[in-house]
């Protein structure tokens, strides 16, 4: 018999946090290791249960997503889950670049909570079905160019040192030690640089950022 994957829930709002319990109660391929309120508690929890699935409240005491950054950093395999009332881009944003596998608004019922946890328990990463045109929409406000004409100038400090590697013909985990950031998130740089820049492939951004190297050494 295969062993239910393992799930902690920190969120401290406590009448909340017992209904997630209940609803994953339901699925016998899932199983409530631990509970907790806050960023330490969801730490110390992973390090004490090292589950399969961390699930976790954005706006808890500490932040959710420094709560998320931190798991994914120290123990990768365990996969991150948000869950939260907020709809905002940029928390979903940075949450997805903090490592998490999943995000998922209060509200959902508790079929689709079930499903959403089976989907990242088998690797794959879930969003909000709502979220999902929201989200393209937010990364496509991000390719805009500046008044300048040129979108490199939009670039942050990060992105512009992710995309000088990538014109160094440097892999992903190159990167990521240049960095010192985490593969996943190096992946989500080079996804956003490819459509900041209206870079059809790695290749085409790669001859962008060894042109914009040249403009920048004749200067």
């Amino acid at each position: 018999m295969v062993e239910p994957a393992s799930v902690i829930v920190v969120d401290d709002h406590a009448l909340f946090r017992m209904g997630v319990l209940q609803t994953i109660a339901l699925n016998e391929n899932l199983r409530v290791v631990a509970e907790g309120a806050s960023k330490q508690d969801s730490l110390d929890l992973v390090a004490r249960h090292h589950p399969t699935i961390a699930l976790l409240d954005i706006s808890m005491p500490g932040g959710g997503v420094a709560a998320a950054r931190e798991i994914h950093e120290r123990w990768p395999d365990v996969k991150v889950v948000m869950l939260t009332v907020s709809e905002d881009d940029q928390d979903v944003l940075e949450a997805l670049e903090a490592g998490a596998s999943g995000y998922i608004l209060k509200g959902i019922a508790a079929n689709e909570l079930l499903d959403a946890l089976t989907t990242v328990q088998r690797g794959s990463t879930y969003l909000a079905p709502t979220l999902g045109s929201k989200l393209v929409a937010a990364m496509r406000g991000h390719t805009q160019p500046r008044t300048d004409g040129n979108p490199l100038t939009a670039l942050s400090a990060k992105e512009r040192h992710v995309l000088e590697c990538v014109g160094r013909g440097m892999g992903n985990q190159a990167i990521a030690e240049a960095t010192g950031t985490t593969l996943r998130t190096v992946k989500f740089h080079v996804s956003r640089l490819l459509k900041k820049v209206q870079a059809k492939n790695r290749v085409e951004l790669a001859l962008i950022a060894q042109k914009a190297a040249d403009m920048s050494g004749k200067e």
